[in-house]
């Protein structure tokens, strides 16, 4: 009687506590899943307990399914909770990503010092899946490497809104895929009078043209087959004889004959930096508006990219993908977009409300505090500000040795074991 009661209460808790105070999921994702003509019966997992659970899993880090089941308090079956996620839509998942962007742009557009041009990044990173058949084929494995030893890889394509630090827009696509070639994906979040920060591999003459065409503006590090005098301050750029890969021919023959761009080079002074000087070639003409020094700070933001990356793959354990199917992938991997965004709303607020920069907030303690309300728990709403970080320099290696085991260079029942050895490559 007793452990039906907390089962009781524990499910209640998951229908009732509020995402970011605001974020009412059961109501939300009930209503989107009749929009899209999604139905479901009165069970333990409705869509909205589902995506409750997927947003706790993500949050501590990416945890089993049993521990997930513990920490919740429901006695679910691991295979009834996949079930579940497989039956969720995809596009009730998107649907809360797209009300939780236009909260937060309302939410930073409200600060007058935030007043000016949306200032947008675009970079790209990898993630692992599990090793099965669907993943490796549509997703791929590293040239030469054995099936059954790599695992499938996939790339990211990940578009930040610089002043909220929330991702707009997070695309897959299959590993050997270049992200010039899947840039134009993301190119619908944009809007004219918005800033585009890249590195070299975004910097082309098709893809500053259709930002021209748009109305975006580009600031991008020089690509390294261009060349810049010194002391040169604009170039011509001509359209090359063929089209990128990646672009169809009709659309090709509707590229202007050329594009100018500025450029703007600048020394890097701070230590453990790899890259001594960097000219960034932009569309940033009015250089009232945008002295020398005012571009080189613009591309300086785009290093906070890596960083956000660095929270979802390390911190919450997105570097390593656990479902096993496509369509689980790309709901993983949308879960893992909502719940970074939720986690950086958090930071926005708290940031306001403690009178300091959002960049000095602690993610993995907004993690915490998030999860604590989904669980019910009060928390701690004053979040630990980190100290000011800036210009710190640390070597990149590590103290702890790791173990000497071989790596492994077939399928491990293809491996045989020698006697008085524990496995490795034989």
């Amino acid at each position: 009687m007793a452990a039906s009661i907390a089962h009781a209460l524990a499910l209640a808790r998951l229908r009732r506590e509020p995402l970011g105070d605001d974020l009412l999921v059961a109501g939300r994702v009930d209503q989107q899943c009749r929009a899209a003509g999604h139905g479901w019966r009165d069970r333990l997992l409705t869509p909205a307990v589902t995506l409750r659970l997927f947003l706790l899993q993500v949050l501590h880090g990416n945890i089993s399914i049993t521990h997930l089941r513990q920490l919740a308090g429901l006695p679910f079956a691991p295979a009834s909770y996949c079930e579940a996620r497989g039956r969720l839509p995809l596009r009730v998942i998107l649907g809360l990503v797209d009300a939780l962007r236009g909260w937060a742009e309302r939410h930073v557009r409200r600060d007058p010092a935030r007043l000016g041009p949306r200032v947008l990044v675009v970079d790209g990173s990898s993630f692992s899946t599990a090793d099965t058949p669907a993943l490796r084929e549509h997703l791929g494995i590293y040239p030469g490497a054995r099936a059954g030893v790599a695992y499938p890889m996939g790339k990211l394509l990940g578009l930040l809104d610089a002043a909220s630090g929330m991702f707009v827009e997070l695309l897959a696509a299959p590993l050997l895929s270049h992200e010039a070639g899947q840039v134009t994906r993301v190119h619908p979040m944009l809007r004219a009078g918005d800033v585009l920060l890249g590195d070299r591999a975004f910097c082309s003459f098709a893809h500053v043209a259709l930002l021209n065409a748009c109305g975006v503006l580009a600031c991008f590090h020089l690509h390294q087959r261009r060349k810049a005098a010194p002391g040169e301050r604009r170039q011509r750029w001509l359209k090359p004889a063929r089209p990128p890969a990646w672009m169809g021919p009709a659309q090709w023959a509707l590229m202007p004959a050329w594009v100018d761009v500025r450029l703007v080079g600048y020394a890097v002074g701070r230590p453990g930096f790899r890259t001594t000087h960097v000219t960034v070639a932009t569309t940033l003409w009015d250089e009232q508006a945008w002295p020398n020094a005012a571009v080189a700070e613009l591309y300086g933001r785009r290093w906070e990219v890596e960083t956000c990356f660095g929270h979802l793959k390390t911190a919450m354990g997105m570097n390593a993908l656990k479902c096993k199917t496509v369509d689980g992938v790309m709901k993983e991997l949308a879960v893992y977009l909502l719940a970074y965004n939720l986690v950086r709303l958090a930071m926005l607020r708290a940031a306001a409300r403690q009178g300091v920069p959002v960049n000095r907030v602690s993610f993995a303690d907004a993690c915490r505090w998030l999860a604590c309300r989904m669980l019910g728990l009060v928390g701690v709403a004053d979040l630990i500000v980190n100290p000011d970080r800036h210009g710190r320099c640390q070597l990149r290696v590590i103290r702890g040795r790791m173990k000497a085991y071989d790596l492994l260079v077939r399928p491990r029942d293809q491996t045989v074991q020698s006697p008085g050895k524990s496995g490795g490559k034989r």
